[in-house]
């Protein structure tokens, strides 16, 4: 093997390696963040899930130029096996198995993001429950004083006895 190829397949191995563990860390901050319910956690897992969008659709663009611009070293080169020889028509059908595989691949990461986000939402709008924020609890109509109108309110402004309450007095 020249040397070169041994230190390409070194970096893509270390790279590969990273990826996944860098994935893996995501994932286990998701599981925590459901479990501790902490929104602020679910970030590190939607931008791997941008990324990876991204990352599928330059992948789909760039095969798909090499394809229109029939240039099929380019594809073999992409898939790692640019010295031997192979049917260009084959070469072809691979690289729209790559386009589809990839789209394939967006679109469930779309999903999983439209998901991860809705979950995000949701444990934000839980914390502001959970903690009563002041910034929107402060006015009295939040709070237990509230007065109903006398019986003989005038001009018939409501009724107890209908449920009317007011926080404002009679």
């Amino acid at each position: 093997m020249k040397p070169q190829l041994i230190y390409n397949y070194i970096f893509s191995f270390f790279l590969g390696v990273i990826s996944v563990l860098v994935i893996l860390i995501c994932i286990v901050l998701l599981l925590i963040a459901i479990k501790t319910e902490n929104a602020y956690l679910l970030i590190p897992h939607l931008f791997a899930q941008v990324f990876l969008i991204l990352f599928s659709l330059i992948v789909v663009l760039i095969v798909f130029l090499l394809i229109v611009f029939r240039s099929w070293n380019g594809i073999r080169n992409l898939l790692g096996y640019g010295d031997y020889k192979v049917n260009n028509e084959s070469t072809e059908m691979t690289g729209y198995a790559l386009i589809l595989l990839h789209l394939l691949v967006a679109a469930l990461e779309a999903v999983f993001l439209y998901i991860v986000f809705r979950l995000y939402r949701y444990l934000q709008d839980y914390e502001l429950l959970r903690y009563r924020h002041t910034y929107w609890t402060d006015s009295d109509i939040y709070k237990t004083h509230w007065q109903t109108p006398m019986k003989t309110a005038p001009y018939g402004r409501g009724s107890p006895e209908a449920g009317d309450v007011y926080p404002y007095g009679p």
